[in-house]
């Protein structure tokens, strides 16, 4: 029954993390104003269409946490897309038109996390998304980690974790978003993270 009940509460977390994941649409066009500002989570896309010819998004740069740059797109009904993956503030700007007539900021938040269900103790998963190592803080003894993958597939399991920091090399893995349940006695806590 449990392992059913685990099963289950898995797959909506999954379903439920995948389907958080959005496009954000933007019409791009002369004029628009200086304050086209959003605020999305981590691994959202925004795409931004031309309703107007000749134009270009890319970040402001040295305040922006990730690079990009659609270079110029002259039609009417060009787009643009880029996935963000990084926790910050992006400003941007149309190349052609200056920050005063095209321009804002893409702020990336990491609001999908799975809180704790019965925080069984501190447990801090950082940083997400990460490529290679991932930091695993568990402030509690005898503790069993199993990591999950969307679909329910069990990617990990350790047993009898001592209190302390742990370190995963996560680089072979397939990119994507995992499930970390770490158990203390019958108490169990579930956190997310996000694998570039």
């Amino acid at each position: 029954m449990k392992t059913k009940l685990l099963m289950t509460l898995m797959f909506l977390i999954g379903m439920t993390t995948l389907n958080a994941q959005t496009t954000h649409n933007l019409d791009w066009f002369a004029g628009m104003g200086s304050s086209v500002d959003l605020t999305i989570d981590v691994g959202d896309t925004v795409m931004w269409t031309w309703t107007s010819p000749n134009h270009t998004v890319e970040n402001v740069s040295g305040s922006s946490v990730e690079t990009f740059n659609s270079g110029f797109l002259g039609p009417t009904g060009s787009t643009y897309s880029y996935t963000f993956t990084v926790v910050g503030d992006n400003d941007y700007f149309c190349g052609v038109h200056g920050a005063g007539s095209m321009s804002g900021t893409i702020t990336v938040e990491d609001n999908l996390s799975v809180d704790d269900l019965d925080n069984p103790s501190s447990f801090n998963v950082y940083p997400t998304p990460t490529d290679d190592i991932l930091n695993i803080k568990i402030g509690a003894s005898n503790s069993s980690l199993e990591v999950f993958d969307v679909l329910g597939k069990v990617v990990l399991t350790k047993v009898d974790i001592e209190e302390s920091l742990n370190q995963l090399d996560v680089s072979n893995w397939h990119s994507g978003i995992y499930i970390i349940k770490v158990s203390v006695g019958n108490t169990t806590t579930l956190k997310r993270f996000v694998k570039k």
